[in-house]
């Protein structure tokens, strides 16, 4: 069953129901859905979807034209001599019938043939405009996809009519995958393996969440055992470099200074590393809410690889040798800490959501956290997640709190907030957030300040 992407369906759909020349690009990492998304979109549509392979130019045409031919009933043997007459006969076709058109890793396609985006633009200005085709090129190359739209030299620059970052799904859509746990499995499954919908999929609602994650990643038939492989951009050459530098991001290095410490190599030396990590999206770099480019970090904003990098990198020969139920019973109270620790990006997920819905006080801009070890409070203060509002509500601040603890959230608690949180006394209006597993002491439940909001675990899941 087809879950979530409720917005980008929706723009599909509406490009469609134009009835006018449309050419989309999508894209997005491996694995985030962009496939199963478009496949859902053409269902009951005259549409042809081809999958480019890592072949020649030969051998791609030869495919294109066999499924196209089949699918017109046409013989599928004879293949068509160049990308040209392909595409003459779908203006054909399309002139009889409005189609879609889908090339699904078109840097497939163009490694081969350099010539096809030229080509492609000589039909978007000509015969596909004129046949009113829907034309929707795909990809999970993101830096290829975004040269596509933003790069003069590039043959379809500004052609495009419409695009689709295809990223992380919304709390809401992603918590469709999980609804059938407790609140609590639900916040460790969404700890542990984010709103990605590849990992999502795979849960198991016949058994718990201990024994998903057990045969999922502690297994040596674990599905995500190997999940780099499944994951990260194919053809990544000196892959020892980039696994060590994502064990060093995950276990908690935040700066290049001290990811190449971690790493053993200079500081410059590990620079083209990570601005390649940017480029492929797996590590993502950070503002903290000051945007103070000295305050910058790195994070690993997948929380499965996060996962994955920091208890099974190192251990994933003794899995394999059929010992993962031993590693998995010593990482229980890693595992704990990091469920803990994630519950900050459920939190924020809702929040967002919370935000866009316009359910909170104020519109806010991006949610951002703040961590200094030494501060003018003479210690050092973290702070989960800090918004200021948009427009005339800039002088309002929003702050985010989040505990995954076994006791209330107390006074003494709020009391060392409100103090972190003076650091930032330029704002008229401070609205405080605070989002608690255990819930909260007697005092702070009865407070009856408007500015303190009081989120129970229970609260994140309710419609």
């Amino acid at each position: 069953m087809f879950v979530g992407r409720i917005s980008e369906m929706e723009e599909l759909e509406q490009r469609w129901k134009r009835g006018q020349f449309e050419f989309g690009v999508v894209y997005g990492t491996r694995r985030i859905g962009k496939t199963t998304m478009l496949q859902e979109f053409v269902k009951g549509k005259p549409a042809f979807y081809f999958q480019a392979r890592k072949a020649d130019e030969k051998d791609n045409l030869t495919a294109f034209s066999r499924e196209f031919r089949k699918l017109q009933g046409m013989d599928e043997h004879v293949s068509y001599n160049s990308f040209s007459d392909a595409f003459d006969s779908i203006v054909d076709c399309s002139k009889k019938l409005r189609m879609i058109l889908i090339i699904d890793e078109i840097a497939y396609l163009c490694q081969k043939s350099k010539a096809l985006l030229s080509l492609l633009q000589f039909y978007m200005d000509g015969a596909f405009r004129d046949a009113k085709l829907m034309v929707i090129l795909s990809g999970s190359n993101v830096s290829f996809m975004e040269e596509i739209l933003n790069n003069r030299n590039d043959p379809l620059y500004q052609r495009a009519t419409f695009q689709i970052h295809l990223e992380k799904m919304p709390f809401n859509e992603a918590r469709q995958f999980v609804s059938d746990g407790s609140h609590e499995e639900q916040v460790q499954y969404l700890g542990l393996f984010g709103s990605h919908p590849y990992y999502l999929g795979m849960i198991d609602h016949a058994i718990s969440f201990q024994e998903n994650v057990r045969r999922l990643l502690y297994s040596k038939y674990g599905t995500l055992l190997d999940a780099p492989e499944k994951i990260l951009p194919v053809g990544v050459s000196d892959q020892n470099m980039y696994n060590s530098i994502l064990r060093a991001v995950a276990m908690g290095k935040r700066f290049s200074k001290e990811i190449a410490e971690a790493v053993g190599v200079e500081n410059n030396y590990v620079a083209k590393y990570l601005s390649s990590l940017l480029q492929m999206q797996v590590l993502e770099k950070r503002e903290s809410f000051i945007q103070n480019k000295k305050t910058n970090y790195y994070a690993v904003g997948d929380n499965l690889l996060r996962f994955w990098y920091r208890f099974i990198f190192d251990q994933r020969d003794v899995i394999q040798n059929g010992l993962g139920d031993v590693m998995f019973a010593e990482d229980q109270e890693g595992i704990a800490d990091f469920i803990a620790r994630s519950f900050e990006d459920v939190a924020l997920l809702w929040m967002e959501e919370q935000n866009r819905k316009g359910k909170l006080p104020a519109f806010y801009g991006t949610f951002r956290n703040y961590n200094v070890e030494n501060s003018r409070l003479n210690r050092s203060v973290e702070l989960d997640g800090l918004a200021e509002g948009l427009g005339k509500n800039k002088n309002r601040l929003l702050v985010i709190e989040c505990k995954y603890r076994k006791t209330p959230f107390s006074m003494s608690m709020l009391a060392h907030l409100k103090e972190s949180v003076s650091l930032f006394n330029a704002y008229d209006v401070i609205d405080y957030y605070l989002i608690s597993k255990s819930g909260f002491t007697s005092d702070v439940a009865t407070l009856t300040d408007p500015r303190i909001h009081l989120v129970l675990l229970d609260d994140l899941f309710q419609d």
